[in-house]
């Protein structure tokens, strides 16, 4: 499977607090010694990010920057927990270049961030069967060896799901691919309570033949591995297993993330446009009421 090797040296650090969205600070372990860490993840991750909590840390001070370096993991519940939202992308280019996705088997070629209906997508992949759209999503969250995605509403990724189900019926190649950076998982299901824009997204998305893949990782000081696939639920259905589709008028096949095999089938494609335009004006409305939010905040002193 995939892996990646985490920044070094790491230092250890014990949490203080959480100074903002973007940022904490810390003691660094065997000193008195504070410091303003970037913390590179947007999420809420309240049951990990409390204080006294053991982190390892990247000290790589930015010219001219508040932070003294990036919180890379922490320490929860006897196991390490990635909290880097950048990780997945590297993790899935690594899968790429090893051959070791299943479900992405020989895609040799792929560009990041490409500009895609507005906005942009982490990774285009070119193949003999054609194109393929993918956005790829950080997990930390688990409860009951359940992960939960996302854990505070993001209407970005909703936004995302939005413009791949348009996609999908349209007939192109599309995916999500989620890695949940900790081992104490069994499947990822989308988090009705935390954002159901984004939960209602998921099901439309699934529905549109939008394919939804998971994998669970080992983290540790060292680097960061893809361990196994697991399935997704998104209240309706259960993905991750092989799930043919017709796009366009054509039968393809979906390999079995977990073994490699894979069945062909035939699917109608439901009506284009059941649920896309509720789901786009819901999207609206949750970013309008995000800058609503954003604007009414005091500002920094």
């Amino acid at each position: 499977m995939a892996a990646i090797a985490l920044p070094r040296p790491l230092t250890p650090v014990t949490l203080i607090r959480r100074v903002n969205r973007f940022a904490v600070e810390v003691r660094a372990v065997g000193t008195h010694r504070r410091l303003y860490l970037h913390l590179p993840n947007s999420g809420r991750m309240s049951e990990l990010l409390r204080t006294g909590v053991r982190g390892m840390a990247h000290l790589a001070p930015r010219p001219g920057g508040r932070t003294r370096g990036t919180l890379v993991i922490v320490r929860h519940r006897g196991r390490w927990v990635g909290v880097d939202a950048r990780v997945p992308n590297r993790l899935f280019e690594a899968g790429l270049r090893m051959g070791t996705l299943v479900p992405f088997d020989g895609y040799r070629v792929w560009r990041r961030e490409v500009r895609f209906r507005g906005g942009r997508v982490d990774f285009t992949l070119e193949g003999a069967e054609g194109t393929c759209l993918v956005e790829t999503k950080s997990c930390n969250r688990v409860e009951d060896g359940v992960a939960l995605f996302p854990d505070a509403p993001t209407t970005r990724g909703a936004r995302h799901l939005v413009a791949l189900s348009r996609a999908a019926r349209e007939g192109r190649r599309a995916a999500v691919v989620w890695f949940v950076q900790r081992d104490d998982t069994h499947v990822l299901r989308a988090d009705e309570t935390a954002d159901p824009v984004f939960a209602a997204a998921a099901r439309d998305a699934a529905a549109a033949g939008v394919e939804l893949y998971a994998y669970a990782c080992r983290v540790t000081p060292g680097r960061v591995a893809v361990l196994r696939p697991i399935p997704v639920e998104t209240g309706k259905e259960v993905q991750g297993e092989p799930r043919p589709a017709v796009r366009g008028g054509r039968r393809r096949t979906v390999p079995r993330p977990a073994t490699g095999t894979a069945e062909t089938a035939t699917v109608v494609p439901q009506d284009r446009e059941a649920v896309v335009p509720g789901l786009a004006v819901a999207v609206k409305r949750s970013m309008t009421a995000a800058r609503v939010r954003r604007a009414a905040r005091p500002a920094r002193p």
